[in-house]
């Protein structure tokens, strides 16, 4: 089990697979995170991508978020989501997507989000795919973020021709790297 890190619900337990398929971001990376992006948080729509047990998506939720949609491949994973839904009693507030991130992804949304969250498993490939192949402009609100979290050791990403990279910042052997939507998609990286 892990345990949420602020918000109303700081120190309540989330259950977690008890596979080794999924890696929980670990609580201080997961403090920082929701540190830097305070000020997207109240009120937000929230993508939890590679969701896991769904910690970054009920942090959020914990912080004042309005809606989190999860999407997470593995079935075992999507029914721990599901008990962790139903034990704070959010289900008005979730959807959970039991899906592959690509297939998932081009699907039409009635509604873009304000800060969309990845953590897929390290060294795979998913980052570029997630920063180069997604939709940016259908998925994210105008100035919404995307943060990524990675292997240190796979590099450093670089912006899109629709994300601009606004920081990055290295926690142990993991990477936490946030974009912003360009709001003028021709404009060079600051």
């Amino acid at each position: 089990m892990i345990r949420i890190t602020g918000g109303e619900w700081k120190n309540h337990s989330l259950l977690t697979p008890h596979h080794r398929k999924t890696r929980p971001t670990h609580a201080r990376l997961r403090e920082a995170l929701f540190h830097s992006v305070l000020a997207w948080i109240p009120e937000a729509r929230v993508l939890d991508l590679f969701a896991g047990s769904g910690a970054l998506g009920f942090e959020a939720l914990s912080r004042g978020a309005a809606h989190v949609d999860f999407v997470e491949v593995s079935q075992s994973a999507c029914d721990i989501i599901k008990k962790n839904i139903r034990q704070f009693n959010v289900q008005s507030k979730v959807r959970v997507f039991c899906s592959d991130f690509e297939k998932w992804s081009f699907q039409s949304f009635e509604n873009k989000y304000d800060l969309v969250l990845a953590d897929p498993p390290y060294s795979q490939g998913f980052e570029k795919k997630l920063i180069h192949k997604i939709e940016w402009q259908n998925l994210l609100n105008d100035e919404g973020l995307f943060c990524l979290e990675s292997a240190k050791r796979d590099g450093v990403w670089e912006a899109s021709e629709f994300l601009v990279k606004i920081r990055e910042k290295t926690y142990g052997d993991s990477q936490l790297t946030t974009f912003q939507k360009r709001e003028n998609q021709t404009s060079e990286v600051s």
